[in-house]
């Protein structure tokens, strides 16, 4: 009868210890899963910035491939249709001399807004810087002028007042110090005395 007692009695720890052990395992596997996630989510940003670079990279490809084709459809067809060559030829000569004009017509219209610029620093800006100095001189002087005039004479007047109460300070402590001290009596050696006239009497 005993060991049946004893078997009751451990069922249901040996169940509670399963249901901690599977609840154990189940919040490592969620731990486990959460962790995942995280690095699925790194992957992703780190594929996402890949991504961007790969089409980037692509659309330099391709567009590197297209002018290549390009370039050499246009020799093809020169060389195919001589008489096209020719009138391409006059037509780029043409285009190349209408940029070429309006580059200089540009650089011509910067060059007299740099003009103009000089001009304006040199009217506007001249005065200006005069005028910054003229008031950092007067400043200058001011500042001297507080300085020898007022700063210094107050601190000459207050290195003197501490000296000379430094000076008082000293006298008094030595007339204290060099004053004679009256000696007292204590009552009861006046009372002694007068047992001994007492005494005597």
């Amino acid at each position: 009868m005993e060991p049946e007692t004893t078997q009751t009695a451990t069922e249901p720890e040996d169940r509670a210890a399963v249901q901690a052990k599977a609840v154990a395992d189940q919040a490592e596997g969620v731990a486990d899963q959460a962790e995942g996630l995280v690095n699925e989510g790194e992957a992703f940003a780190l594929t996402s910035e890949e991504l961007a670079a790969k089409k980037t990279r692509t659309y330099v490809i391709i567009a590197a491939v297209v002018f290549l084709l390009l370039l050499v459809g246009a020799v093809v067809l020169m060389a195919a249709f001589p008489a096209a060559t020719v009138v391409v030829r006059d037509i780029a000569i043409v285009f190349v001399a209408v940029a070429t004009f309006v580059m200089g017509l540009a650089m011509i219209l910067l060059i007299f807004q740099l003009q103009v610029l000089i001009q304006v620093l040199r009217d506007e800006i001249q005065p200006l810087l005069s005028s910054v100095n003229d008031t950092v001189s007067t400043v200058r002087g001011t500042t001297e002028f507080l300085s020898h005039n007022m700063v210094t004479p107050v601190i000459k007047a207050a290195g003197f007042t501490s000296g000379l109460q430094k000076v008082v300070r000293d006298v008094v402590g030595v007339v204290k110090a060099a004053r004679p001290r009256k000696a007292t009596q204590s009552p009861t050696s006046v009372n002694g005395g007068d047992k001994d006239v007492q005494s005597g009497e």
